[in-house]
């Protein structure tokens, strides 16, 4: 058995197929408390047969990024267990979920973006309510399905980690964003002190020094040195002026 998203609406490629139908001739045993008359007992089944179906945080590990769409597609990185009709447990995988939009921080008319690779893990959130006319057009909608917690309606945000993929050095004294190896980073401390760090820092547009500009290593323009240690040509004794700085 495999669940699979609903997806009627216009964001999903998959239709007519819920995410909470048994198929494949899995079916839950009967418990003993479902043996029961006694109406307490019946009644925390049926909750706990609700809630296996109630989806809403997954860690989820990324198959396919669209950066047109701004969509995941996803596998959860938990498998469900289900229990077979002779009382064994089986544990299921959930099938790709499609489209799932990526929540990038953004607001006031900027953004913070960053490159989504297959392998990348994230947690994904599934929406009370079907998303997919919002999705589509944007304002406020109503429901496509009258779905909810369905798998069909996640955000994906890459926040969490495993274990074995988290940051290894994090600072505990500034604010940092960096690659994962660390060795590209701009930092920002409490006291106002700004770190960058990488390979190579190009800025196509003018900049402006108001505090002075100290420089430690080469100092060039055009590509030639202009630093304490330059050199001039044609130079005169006297009041004359020398040439440009040697190349």
């Amino acid at each position: 058995m495999v669940y699979k998203p609903s997806g009627g609406g216009p964001r999903c490629g998959c239709t007519n197929i819920r995410y909470n139908n048994y198929s494949g001739g899995l079916i839950m045993a009967l418990s003993n408390n479902e043996r029961s008359p006694h109406l307490l007992n019946t009644i925390n089944d049926a909750i706990k047969s609700a809630l296996a179906v109630l989806w809403t945080n997954l860690p989820c590990i990324v198959e396919e990024y669209d950066p047109d769409k701004q969509t995941v597609s996803v596998i959860s990185a938990i498998k469900i267990p289900v229990m077979l009709e002779d009382g064994s447990m089986k544990h299921e995988e959930i099938t790709k979920i499609p489209d799932v939009p990526v929540c990038w921080p953004k607001a006031g008319g900027f953004a913070l973006t960053f490159p989504i690779n297959r392998g990348d893990e994230c947690l994904v959130h599934f929406s009370s309510r079907c998303i997919d006319l919002w999705w589509q057009s944007g304002g406020i909608q109503p429901p496509f399905e009258n779905r909810k917690h369905d798998l069909s309606d996640g955000f994906a945000s890459f926040a969490p980690q495993s274990q074995p993929k988290r940051l290894k050095n994090v600072a505990t004294d500034a604010v940092e964003i960096r690659n994962d190896a660390g060795n590209a980073k701009i930092r920002i401390n409490d006291a106002g002190e700004l770190e960058f760090l990488g390979t190579k820092a190009t800025f196509n547009c003018p900049v402006e020094m108001k505090d002075g500009l100290g420089v430690i290593g080469a100092l060039k323009n055009n590509d030639v040195d202009v630093g304490s240690s330059h050199g001039h040509t044609k130079v005169q004794p006297g009041i004359g002026e020398s040439g440009p700085p040697k190349p």
